[in-house]
């Protein structure tokens, strides 16, 4: 199972298309927010399934903030993250993933790049494909699953 990770795409679609493109078939596409309606655009546009949460720039929107996806033998949250205060650390959405019992946490809002594995959960964020922060350029994320579990975070045209 081939699953690529998007997040504050931000209308921005042009970079998250060419990511697309390099990435090659996909079994699912996550978008963890910023701006929902992206996520559907690119669904359609390249043909695959989609995951999508809302972020706090997805305004006036009722669809999910949060969603916990069964992939395999990996149990996965996706979410944006700010509600968890991801720009001041990780803990808060950590102690969400043991809540929800995930092996991986996907979520977005701080624009930068990251993946860490703390006590065996994955806490995996892609990085901004349309308004990257930081040093990073922009980045998104590829999960394969099965037979076994790799991340991989790719910047644009590195």
């Amino acid at each position: 199972m081939r699953i690529g990770v998007l997040s504050d795409t931000h209308r921005k679609l042009d970079l998250a298309r060419k990511a697309l493109k390099d990435i090659g078939k996909l079994d699912l596409l996550l978008h963890a927010g910023d701006h929902y309606q992206d996520a559907l655009t690119l669904g359609k546009e390249f043909n695959v399934p989609v995951k999508a949460v809302v972020g706090n720039c997805d305004f006036f929107s009722n669809k999910p903030s949060e969603e916990v996806l069964q992939l395999g033998k990996y149990k996965l949250l996706l979410t944006h993250g700010h509600q968890y205060g991801v720009k001041r650390g990780l803990q808060n959405i950590y102690y969400r993933g043991l809540e929800t019992g995930v092996d991986i946490i996907v979520f977005g809002h701080t624009h930068t790049p990251v993946h860490i594995i703390h006590e065996g959960m994955h806490i995996l964020n892609p990085g901004s494909i349309g308004l990257p922060r930081g040093n990073s350029g922009p980045s998104y994320a590829l999960i394969t699953i099965e037979p076994e579990l790799a991340i991989v975070i790719k910047e644009i045209g590195k």
